[in-house]
């Protein structure tokens, strides 16, 4: 790897072997991304508790999740992008510490007004954990490695809601909402002495931001013990810098890819927002689940859904974006109209994991998609954004959600309309990624 010139970054670390602080980076920003997942959608959880604690209706705290949306929303645009200023791991460090405060703060909150504000300032830390968590983890993979480093990330949001159904079971019954926001503030205060000193910045970054970077060597050294620690390091790109976040994802052609980009995460983040706020209403009011049964079932999608995407990466990797992520999309949607014709019988679970394995490991794949088609100077940027686009979904989740049940459509009619956003990202990558192979990218779409 190394010329007269010195060491390209981008091919050392694209074509780098597999060594320790590669798994070490996937295991922390994994745990972390649990963590993280467990913050954003406890709301949801706990909501029936919530209500009944306020001495008020499901619905009438739509307003919560609505804002508590419109923060993380707030936080993809402007607090993410913020790492290709200042680091993937500074960012990293600030929002876990700022999410497990705000955590904290919220068990406290004596009225819905003031748990909605905590839970406002709880969305503008935790929301840009999960994009520069998937930069960070995408930047220091071998390309090889790529979408299945950054699947299995995105599958520790799962984790988070196993977590969450662990929480319902145990500790919701006997300690109530409050319990729940105390575990969140625990969780931060675990992971943050494992990240201080075990996470490492973005090479990537390193170099385009200061390429005589004091720890530049060191990382260099482990991930090539071959090269000279005294060999200079550089990035083709770097002169990409100087250019503006819009032109860097609207120009060069990509403009109907970014906004076909946007609207596929709009349509998957309204599913989210749709399940993670209303999924435990449904159990426990429309099928009438206690709360273990509920957690049985929010075990069950979860965990299934941590098989999905802990393999998807490995199915990209091998047969490429566009003959994996549509079809995922689509089996989510009609596992989600199985569940709606089985339910509450026995069959309901074999569709309720199909649902939940296929729906998770396609919002990985999703994820894993992102930061490929943008270049490296503006890839959190870029993923950031395409989270936020996203977020605009977890805003409508909601609101559609409460709206599909005060109509009280039925059981069939609740699953298939909380899961008809996945049949449209179907749709809207199927056209994404054959739009783009048939065009020469201007940066390269790995596995396309």
């Amino acid at each position: 790897m190394a010329t007269s010139a010195g060491v390209n970054i981008d091919e050392l670390l694209d074509n780098a072997k597999l060594r320790a602080l590669q798994w070490r980076t996937l295991v922390v920003c994994t745990i972390a991304m649990m963590i993280d997942g467990y913050d954003l959608y406890v709301v949801g959880w706990i909501l029936p508790a919530l209500s009944d604690s306020f001495h008020v209706s499901r619905v009438a705290l739509t307003p919560v999740l609505l804002i508590q949306q419109i923060g993380m929303l707030l936080s993809v645009y402007f607090v993410a992008p913020q790492a290709d200023r200042f680091g993937r791991r500074n960012l990293l460090i600030a929002c876990l510490t700022g999410t497990g405060l705000c955590s904290l703060g919220s068990a406290f909150a004596a009225s819905p007004l003031q748990f909605m504000i905590w839970r406002v300032l709880t969305g503008l830390f935790a929301s840009a954990v999960v994009p520069n968590l998937v930069t960070l983890v995408s930047e220091i993979a071998p390309r090889r490695f790529r979408a299945t480093f950054s699947t299995i990330t995105v599958c520790g949001a799962q984790g988070g809601t196993l977590i969450g159904a662990a929480m319902q079971a145990f500790i919701l019954p006997r300690y109530g909402w409050t319990g729940a926001m105390f575990l969140g503030c625990g969780l931060s205060a675990f992971i943050l002495p494992f990240v201080i000193p075990w996470l490492p910045e973005s090479p990537r970054f390193m170099v385009r931001r200061n390429s005589a970077d004091p720890r530049l060597p060191k990382l260099v050294a482990q991930l090539d013990p071959t090269i000279d620690p005294k060999t200079p390091v550089y990035a083709a790109t770097a002169t990409q810098l100087g250019r503006g976040r819009v032109s860097a994802l609207l120009g060069e052609g990509r403009r109907l890819t970014t906004v076909l980009l946007w609207c596929a995460f709009i349509a998957s983040f309204a599913f989210i927002g749709q399940w993670s706020s209303w999924s435990t209403t449904v159990f426990k009011d429309v099928l009438h689940m206690d709360w273990k049964a509920v957690a049985t079932m929010t075990t069950l999608y979860s965990a299934l859904g941590v098989v999905g995407a802990s393999t998807i990466g490995i199915a990209i990797d091998r047969w490429g974006f566009r003959a994996v992520l549509p079809k995922t999309y689509a089996l989510a949607f009609l596992g989600a109209v199985c569940v709606g014709f089985t339910a509450p019988g026995s069959a309901m679970l074999l569709f309720l994991g199909m649902m939940g394995m296929f729906q998770i490991s396609s919002q990985a794949g999703l994820a894993a998609l992102a930061p490929t088609l943008y270049p490296p100077s503006h890839k959190a940027t870029a993923v950031g954004w395409a989270y936020g686009a996203g977020r605009i979904g977890s805003i409508i989740g909601p609101v559609t959600g409460s709206a599909l049940m005060q109509l009280h459509p039925g059981v069939l009619g609740t699953f298939s309309g909380l899961a008809l956003p996945l049949l449209f990202a179907s749709a809207l990558l199927l056209f994404l990624l054959i739009k783009k192979a048939e065009r020469p990218p201007t940066v390269a779409l790995t596995g396309v």
